[in-house]
């Protein structure tokens, strides 16, 4: 019989998990370290191993089997296989030709997952799986066959994926085997595939505590604080607003319980201005706005302009040219912290102050109080919430957020192409 031979390309990481022999592998790792492909590889070689198996792919979410499946579609050798149903993008089934399937499930819908015996399962995106998907519907399925089981994912907080890793990490519990790696176990460096500076790049587009999670494969409990290189971000000599300067405002309206604060920036990221008040009527906080920004040379604001913002924002339109708006919600406000956190982080937004002291100038000590306490909570759903803690306000954040944002989209000036040596 002719030896037929099929190769695939796993760093030294993936071959440890590869050649693992445990029941239940538990891979936690971080983003770009191949867990998709580990996995597929994992299934497919199994699959060539048991004849008329039945294996599943589950992820807790149908988009996220588009990527999934793109590389399975990628890493498949076509000569092995003898039917494949797509819709669209998405492989949904894979028979091979020895009777061998897999199909690809998502767990979008409640009792979808209950089946036939399996004879392999592999979780992806585990830690996102709700706990009774797992329990009351994949679980039994694998009784029949004592069915072995990967779990693939980045860390999203405690979950029940959690205790399944701990017990993984348990020398007495022989069926279970945890692992746990950082992106760049991926680093041509480290004998993977990618250069470390492709995964730099991702990770330094981060704030730090997502950083964390999605590079180094962390996994981060209950509240955290969002904002960490405050005081080597003071500085004492930032001179005052020169005219003819581009300036950037945030502005984050309040009235009763919270304040109003408008924020200045220049575009080296330097805080050049401040003004936080309460208790003014609409009218009063637009002209007051107004002329916060014309006290800059007209600067470019940028105010919220969802809910009880949009008539303001309207208003605003009619009087200012100069004038955006930010429609917020749980995933725009994310984005909005986020990026003013990569930028603390990249050290490119500026506090005038007493550097030695770690103070800011007396009228943006309030604002100091807000980034040193304002946090972030994971969520049971392992979506990250963030917020003041309860009786703080966060107004002059979301100002200075509102301002950073539009620092970091304007654009780095004219663009010049040229073409060296003669035509031929």
């Amino acid at each position: 019989m002719t030896t037929q031979k099929i190769q695939f390309r796993l760093h030294p990481q993936q071959l440890e998990v590869y050649h693992s022999t445990a029941r239940y592998n538990v891979v936690e790792a971080g983003r770009r370290w191949g867990k998709t492909e580990l996995a597929w590889i994992r299934d497919f070689v199994f699959m060539l191993e048991h004849e008329n198996c039945l294996v599943w792919w589950v992820a807790p979410l149908y988009k996220e089997l588009i990527p999934a499946t793109a590389k399975v579609r990628k890493l498949t050798p076509q000569d092995w296989i003898e039917k494949k149903l797509e819709t669209q993008e998405v492989i949904r089934y894979i028979r091979l030709i020895n009777g061998a399937e897999c199909f690809f499930h998502s767990a979008d819908k409640e009792d979808s997952l209950r089946g036939s015996g399996l004879h392999k399962l592999t979780i992806d995106e585990a830690p996102l799986l709700k706990k009774n998907r797992w329990e009351a519907e994949l679980q039994p399925s694998l009784i029949d066959f004592n069915a072995p089981v990967d779990f693939i994912g980045t860390p999203k907080g405690p979950t029940w994926f959690s205790k399944i890793k701990t017990k993984g990490n348990d020398p007495k519990q022989a069926e279970y085997k945890s692992f746990n790696f950082n992106s760049y176990g991926n680093s041509i460096e480290q004998g993977g595939f990618l250069p470390k500076a492709n995964i730099d790049a991702i990770a330094n587009d981060m704030p730090e505590m997502l950083r964390r999670q999605e590079i180094f494969a962390e996994e981060l409990e209950g509240e955290g604080l969002v904002f960490r290189n405050i005081n080597r971000q003071i500085r004492k000599d930032i001179k005052p607003y020169v005219v003819g300067e581009t300036i950037f405002v945030g502005t984050d309206f309040g009235k009763t319980v919270d304040y109003t604060v408008n924020l200045a920036v220049r575009t080296n990221g330097e805080v050049v201005g401040f003004d936080r008040y309460g208790e003014l009527d609409w009218p009063f906080q637009r002209k007051r706005t107004l002329e916060f920004c014309r006290r800059f040379g007209d600067a470019r604001l940028l105010v919220d302009s969802s809910g009880l913002g949009d008539p303001i924002y309207d208003e605003l339109t009619r009087e200012y040219v100069n004038v955006s708006g930010y429609k917020f919600s749980n995933t725009t406000k994310k984005e909005l912290i986020e990026n003013l956190s990569i930028m603390l982080d990249n050290g490119e937004i500026w506090f005038p102050g007493d550097p030695d002291k770690k103070e800011f100038k007396p009228e943006l000590a309030v604002l100091k109080s807000e980034l040193e306490s304002f946090s972030y909570e994971i969520l049971p759903s392992s979506l990250i919430r963030y917020g003041a803690p309860e009786g703080l306000h966060d107004d002059g954040i979301i100002a200075l957020a509102l301002a950073a944002w539009q620092l970091k989209r304007e654009p780095k000036g004219d663009i010049e192409i040229s073409f060296g040596g003669r035509p031929r």
